[in-house]
């Protein structure tokens, strides 16, 4: 099987420059060979079971199969992920996050090591590499999804980075806060040991019964522990209207739950998070989102409402409004 065989079968899936791009990647990760090699006609000497197996790659891809999943891997901020259908295939636009926390976090003096969350990790790319970054920092990684976690856990493994994993639902975060019920984090603090149960972890004290979740003071709100430093977070931003503009090898292959919000709240993680952010960031503490392009400044816009500082909507690799930024202040407390 030629080379160019090989590309002009990914072709029917993809324009041509990508697919001469898959057929050399695909190659020279299953078989270490060169680009050179491969325009020189090596893969036409591969043996008989090697074929096989390259036409068998060659298919899954033909059949909308991303080459990630076929490789079993993807690359994220210098280092091999594994990846499945079970969590998003990381993007490289998405490193962005992991360089401006990393920038926040070594500008940020304080005596004790850094405390950071992802909200809804996936494979763990975000905080595996803000660990890695950042050394001695406490990094704690939540997701809804079981099978998710168990990838990250791997991957956190695979890399020996420490990170500490809970299954957790970003949209509840905020009521089991004030409903004094939820762990903030098992991990110790500065604070004394009479405000840490030693087997749960800082535990919120109760708020107010009898409010609804829009009627809460925050500046009022009881909290015994404000743990983070860093919040970041990559949540689902997609309308269920673009759906359609998509393409099978995503739509078929990554998890809905990480990738879709109704259209007629697209902020709805942003809120959520925002809200339980409030709660929870250190003043002068950091929030970090990545957005629908659609919506960066809708979200820049509800942090200036909801009261965070320095918010900033930055721009991806690609030059559209991607990330967004906000800073807890003291009149958040």
């Amino acid at each position: 099987m030629t080379y160019s065989e090989i590309w002009h079968r990914i072709a029917t899936s993809y324009d041509d420059g990508e697919a001469r791009a898959i057929a050399r990647i695909l190659i020279e990760d299953l078989f270490g060979l060169s680009y050179a090699d491969i325009v020189c006609g090596a893969t036409e000497q591969l043996s008989a079971d090697d074929t096989l197996r390259l036409d068998t790659a060659v298919r899954r891809i033909e059949q909308g199969e991303p080459l990630q999943h076929v490789l079993g891997y993807a690359d994220f901020c210098g280092n091999r992920f594994s990846v499945n259908s079970s969590v998003l295939i990381p993007r490289p636009e998405t490193e962005w996050l992991v360089d401006e926390g990393a920038k926040l976090m070594s500008t940020t003096a304080t005596s004790s090591p850094k405390r950071i969350l992802d909200i809804g990790t996936g494979s763990g790319c975000i905080a595996i590499s803000l660990k890695l970054r950042l050394g001695d920092a406490y990094v704690e990684a939540w997701d809804i999804s079981e099978e998710a976690l168990r990838t990250a856990q791997d991957n956190a493994d695979a890399l020996k980075a420490e990170v500490a994993f809970r299954k957790k639902d970003a949209l509840k975060a905020e009521g089991e806060c004030l409903q004094g019920g939820a762990l903030v984090s098992s991990a110790p603090t500065e604070q004394t040991m009479d405000s840490i149960n030693s087997n749960e972890g800082a535990l919120v004290s109760s708020a107010p019964t009898g409010q609804t979740m829009d009627s809460i003071n925050y500046s009022k709100a009881n909290i015994l522990a404000a743990p983070w430093d860093l919040i970041v977070s990559n949540p689902p931003y997609i309308c269920d209207s673009e759906r359609s503009a998509m393409d099978d090898n995503v739509l078929l292959h990554e998890p809905h739950t990480a990738l879709f919000v109704p259209d007629d709240d697209p902020l709805r993680f942003y809120r959520a998070i925002a809200r339980y952010a409030l709660l929870t960031l250190n003043i002068g503490g950091s929030l970090l989102f990545e957005c629908n392009t659609r919506y960066a400044e809708a979200t820049g816009k509800m942090l200036r409402d909801m009261g965070f500082e320095e918010v900033t909507v930055s721009d991806d690799c690609f030059s559209l409004p991607r990330f967004v930024r906000g800073r807890k202040n003291s009149h958040n407390q």
